[in-house]
């Protein structure tokens, strides 16, 4: 019955929604082989260190910074379809060709490539699906694509470890994650081709980074979005070195974390279809996300371990539902705040408050954290009230802005 109700909520009835459910499956399994499995295959079968995996894969996330707006706005002016075919399919060359290297410079050079294209990809598969499917439904659809993303990443991560059992199987780390990107480019060719607004004459490019109130919403989003640093890394180092939680705790925060995004994130998506609703949604992610930070702070005030393991628990309960919140106002505000004819590149836009989180996220709230102890959480949830509290109006005022631009243009 369970499981049942599980697969009614990410599998969609028609057949166009289920092969883009089948693309994010086969992209996110191969992801999960492949994180997961990454510095294990690059440390052992490659004889790199861990700081230099580290920096490769540090070099590889600033690309994003560049390639997510880039493809974002190619995706805007080619066949989207094709676009994300091509995509897929030289991600699975230069995955495939992780299992050549042998030196520190192959891998870097390497890398940096893999991940200037893999960037590429979320961009342009949000621009097709928004010719495909009509904006109401888009919200909803991204959160089923997120929830089976969780599911695929998982078994990913099943695969990974069944190849690190053995030397012999690391190389099937990166083949296996070269397969599933074919099965992806595959799938994508049975989409429909779908249609493109026409570019206004006279668009300036970049405009995405040069629209300010959008690049407001933007900024204010990386802050709420602190939750996925805070769960991944910030989180898991302060119950380590700060708490009394027992250490085989810590690894199971993450898998509850997964599994209640599986479980809740399409149903807490609805009501995040509009501006005005996602920008409400995004406010209410914020005080979740404080009120967790609260909670982790005041753990420093006693030695229980139940106390402290249990509050540590609940904070994680606040975090997931900050998470499946943010990302569900994200989707609302990416596709709400894009003009038509520039969907691609404002949502490539859109996408560096994940990629710069990603980037900065780690070193600045540990940072803090390491610095400031208890006092240090408290600091972050000053910045993330402020940010809840401005992300309404910043929303508000980047859609005038758009409605002025769209009035422009349509003369």
């Amino acid at each position: 019955m369970f499981v049942s109700a599980l697969l009614s909520r990410v599998i969609p009835p028609d057949s166009l929604r289920r092969r883009l459910i089948a693309i994010r499956l086969a992209e996110s399994a191969g992801k999960g082989v492949f994180i997961s499995g990454s510095v294990v295959y690059f440390t052992l079968h490659v004889g790199l260190s861990a700081g230099q995996v580290g920096l490769g894969l540090t070099a590889a996330g600033f690309s994003g910074l560049v390639s997510s707006v880039v493809f974002g706005m190619l995706a805007d002016r080619v066949s989207r379809r094709r676009l994300l075919c091509v995509l897929f399919l030289t991600l699975a060359a230069g995955f495939g060709l992780y299992s050549l290297v042998d030196s520190a410079a192959a891998f870097f050079a390497l890398v940096m490539c893999v991940g200037f294209v893999e960037y590429g990809t979320s961009p342009t598969m949000s621009a097709l699906m928004g010719t495909l499917v009509p904006p109401g439904e888009r919200v909803q659809l991204k959160a089923m694509m997120r929830t089976v993303f969780n599911i695929g990443f998982s078994l990913g991560i099943g695969g990974a470890a069944v190849a690190a059992l053995s030397p012999g199987l690391l190389i099937a780390i990166p083949l296996t994650t070269a397969v599933l990107m074919v099965v992806a480019a595959v799938l994508v060719t049975r989409l429909p081709a779908g249609e493109r607004k026409a570019i206004p004459s006279g668009l300036k490019r970049f405009a995405a980074v040069r629209d300010l109130p959008f690049l407001g919403v933007i900024g204010v989003s990386a802050v709420l979005a602190s939750h996925m640093t805070i769960v991944l890394v910030t989180l898991p180092l302060w119950a380590l070195s700060r708490t009394s939680v027992p250490h085989f705790v810590v690894p199971l925060l993450l898998i509850f974390n997964t599994a209640f995004v599986i479980l809740f994130q399409v149903r807490v998506s609805k009501g995040a279809e509009t501006v005005a609703g996602a920008s409400s949604t995004a406010r209410r992610s914020g005080y979740w996300l404080a009120g967790a930070c609260l909670l982790i702070a005041l753990t420093a005030v006693t030695g229980n371990v139940v106390v402290v393991t249990a509050a540590i628990v609940a904070a994680v309960i606040l975090l997931s539902t900050a998470e499946i919140m943010q990302s569900a106002s994200a989707w609302g505000l990416g596709f709400g705040l894009a003009p038509e004819h520039a969907q691609g590149e404002y949502l490539g836009a859109f996408d560096l408050h994940v990629i710069t989180q990603n980037i900065a996220g780690p070193a600045v709230l540990t940072g803090v954290v390491v610095a400031l102890g208890p006092w240090g959480w408290l600091v972050i949830v000053a910045v993330v009230l402020v940010a809840a509290t401005v992300i309404t109006p910043a929303a508000r005022h980047s859609e005038r802005r758009l409605a002025v631009d769209t009035s422009v243009n349509s003369r």
